[in-house]
């Protein structure tokens, strides 16, 4: 009894051992491509891959059979074994290469040719050996094949084939007759017909996973446009600006290259909303909005920060370009004709603090907190100017 325990002992890491390693082979013969991207595609890849190894492997152990004498008929000199191989060779030759294209992304190709091979071995078996009656029920092989892998209409093109193909076979192979094989024509007839309609059903529910995902996919960009924009103004937000000017902020870091900073403020704001309500408000918010997002390159960031201040950051600009276009924006923005219930609103000003990073700041707070110092400067001396921060906010720099 010790000895079997101990024999139990040392065998039972291995099984389990073994097994994840068969399991590890299988699905890396089932593994398509990663260029297959689609979820259902990639599964009908393996399901294919999958077919194909067995019928492969069914194909070597019915040639072994056949080599080992076992279909062998005494007395005869043709046996019913050696038909059969010159059918099994060149058919395990086909689907070991679709298996090969079913690697790739060629795996509807594969489809086809296995389709095709199934159904020129099983009418071609029936031809050879016309007194094995089973062997034509064999011929809805292909069909339901397809159906796994083809369209609807591929399907019932299949089918049709393999119906047409029963009547031709009486003139094909001796001993066949149409006649009596009516059943066989009806069998093949009920099956295709449920096929057809299986795979008609599994092509609507592909199609509805397809867009159902589509639909998902966009409603995740909209939550995503939702999350980090104003929906206001349109810009981007407070949330979306932190995390690509921390982000933009490290790769300058690394490339040596500088970040030009513009806080913006509307100057009296609430004066107009007391005077004119918050929908004229509105509509000078949304007007501004558009006006500095004219005013930027594409690769820039123009954000709401809050209330009517916002912020741009400008990669790659200088304080002398980052500071001109400040002060483009600021004289810019007399010409803006801003309408709100019929009638043209007063001309607005904008105050404007500029910050450069690195030379005013490491860090993200430190360099929204230089510029926004410099924005207060400019209104609290007088408004409808650019002040550009000072050099005073640089004492962490050597930390």
């Amino acid at each position: 009894m010790a000895m079997k325990n101990l024999n139990d002992m040392n065998s039972s890491p291995k099984t389990p051992h073994r097994r994840r390693g068969l399991a590890d082979v299988w699905h890396w013969l089932i593994e398509p491509s990663s260029a297959v991207v689609e979820p259902e595609r990639r599964l009908q890849a393996r399901l294919l891959m999958a077919m194909l190894l067995v019928l492969i492997f069914l194909g070597l152990l019915s040639l072994t059979l056949s080599l080992l004498g076992v279909y062998s008929q005494p007395g005869k000199p043709e046996t019913v074994g050696s038909i059969y191989d010159w059918i099994t060779i060149p058919t395990l030759l086909v689907l070991a290469a679709a298996y090969g294209l079913s690697r790739g992304i060629h795996y509807p190709v594969a489809a086809l040719m296995t389709v095709g091979v199934v159904m020129i071995a099983t009418f071609g078996s029936t031809i050879l050996n016309p007194q094995d009656f089973r062997i034509i029920f064999f011929l809805i092989l292909g069909g339901l094949i397809g159906s796994l892998f083809l369209s609807a209409r591929a399907t019932a093109i299949i089918f049709l084939v393999t119906f047409i193909g029963l009547f031709l076979l009486p003139a094909l192979a001796i001993g066949i007759s149409t006649s009596n094989n009516i059943s066989v024509l009806f069998f093949i007839l009920m099956v295709g017909a449920l096929v057809v309609m299986a795979a008609s059903l599994r092509e609507r529910y592909l199609d509805q996973i397809d867009v159902q995902t589509s639909q998902l996919l966009q409603s995740e960009v909209r939550l995503r446009e939702l999350s980090i924009r104003d929906p206001l103004t349109g810009l981007f937000n407070r949330r979306y600006l932190e995390e690509m000017l921390t982000v933009e902020m490290i790769r300058a870091a690394r490339k040596q290259y500088p970040i030009g900073i513009i806080m913006v403020d509307i100057d009296h704001f609430k004066r107009f909303n007391d005077t004119h309500g918050h929908a004229a408000g509105d509509a000078i918010l949304i007007e501004v909005g558009n006006f500095l997002r004219t005013h930027v390159r594409a690769s820039d960031i123009t954000c709401r920060y809050g209330g009517e201040e916002f912020i741009m950051a400008l990669p790659e600009a200088s304080q002398e370009i980052t500071e001109m276009r400040a002060r483009h924006m600021q004289e810019d923005v007399s010409q803006l004709l801003i309408q709100h219930d019929g009638q043209t609103l007063e001309a607005i000003t904008l105050s404007l603090g500029v910050a450069i990073f690195p030379e005013h700041g490491l860090s993200y707070d430190a360099i929204l907190g230089a510029a926004d110092t410099a924005l207060y400067r400019a209104k609290s001396n007088g408004r409808d100017q650019v002040v550009v921060a000072e050099h005073q906010r640089m004492e962490n720099r050597d930390q």
